[in-house]
């Protein structure tokens, strides 16, 4: 069977995410929803999903469940598996980053921390945390401060990870904010991939409510940057797709997709249908990189 129908799955599941099961399938999370802190799906290809269990049934106990946004899964370097996730912590309540641990990618992830991994309380809070092990075997965390909750600036950043994972260490650098006409009021959903030396830093711009959100594209030698910002998006509302974006990369074989929700056009907005996820193909190019734009008959399969 060739080619396959977008959107992959057409209920709500925002800032999605697909990894290897470790078994030969696929699992993709997503922020809460379904009743679920961690929304999971199963599938033997990337195409046909189907209801799994909640990722992280229980939260840390200085949190509570409601606001559980924009859940990262990686294979640690010791073949267990941590999930950085956003959470909201009590005092000041604002959107706070923590980590938790399982065995195996489905989960379930356990939370024993007693306060956050990283909470920037005076700039708004500290969300969309994303984990990255460099061709060096050198973990980072990539995240946003929440500036656009408190009206100030929004900033891309990363840190070192503790050779555990459960800590930041070492110097956050600022990777960039805000500062090209289509990102509106924000940047956020950071992304990586590093391929033949160049590291790919992916992200979402502008409001996730409207037309306008849209995927971004940034290039650097180096996880710390400095980054260099293709001028315009490289993923884009279209007639099919609105607002495309809070993505994630997964390699098949030999070929790179992108995974991302998107609102159904003329709906956007509408929590009732909410974002759905989608798949698109990405060619990497040296420093350039081609996403194919929201397709719904896809000619090829993951």
């Amino acid at each position: 069977m060739s080619g396959f129908k977008n959107p992959v799955y057409a209920h709500n599941f925002a800032d999605p995410q697909i990894i290897s099961d470790g078994s030969g399938g696929w699992l993709a999370i997503a922020t809460n929803g379904n009743g679920m802190n961690v929304q999971v799906l199963t599938s033997p290809d990337m195409v046909e999903w189907r209801q799994g269990s909640d990722a992280l049934p229980t939260l840390a106990s200085w949190s509570s469940p409601g606001k559980v946004w924009a859940p990262e899964i990686i294979k640690w370097t010791d073949g267990s598996y941590r999930l950085y996730y956003t959470t909201r912590s009590p005092d000041p309540e604002v959107q706070c980053i923590s980590v938790a641990s399982s065995d195996t990618a489905a989960g379930p992830y356990v939370d024993s921390s007693d306060k956050p991994l990283m909470c920037e309380t005076k700039e708004g809070g500290s969300i969309d945390a994303s984990p990255f092990i460099d061709s060096s075997g050198k973990a980072w965390l990539y995240w946003k401060n929440d500036g656009n909750a408190v009206g100030v600036d929004t900033w891309l950043r990363v840190a070192p990870l503790s050779a555990d994972g459960n800590t930041v260490t070492g110097t956050t650098t600022n990777l960039f904010k805000q500062d090209l006409p289509w990102e509106g009021h924000l940047v956020e959903g950071p992304a990586l991939a590093e391929v033949d030396g160049v590291v790919h830093l992916f992200y979402s711009a502008n409001d996730y409510g409207s037309d306008k959100y849209a995927t971004g594209h940034a290039t650097a030698t180096s996880p710390t940057g400095p980054f260099t910002k293709d001028p315009q998006p490289v993923l884009a509302t279209n007639d099919v797709a609105a607002g495309p974006g809070h993505n994630q990369l997964v390699k098949v074989g030999q070929q790179w997709w992108t995974v991302y929700h998107a609102w159904v056009p003329g709906s956007v907005g509408d929590e009732s249908t909410g974002r759905q996820m989608w798949l698109s193909k990405v060619d990497f190019n040296g420093k350039g990189v081609t996403v194919q734009p929201p397709t719904v008959d896809h000619p090829d399969r993951p």
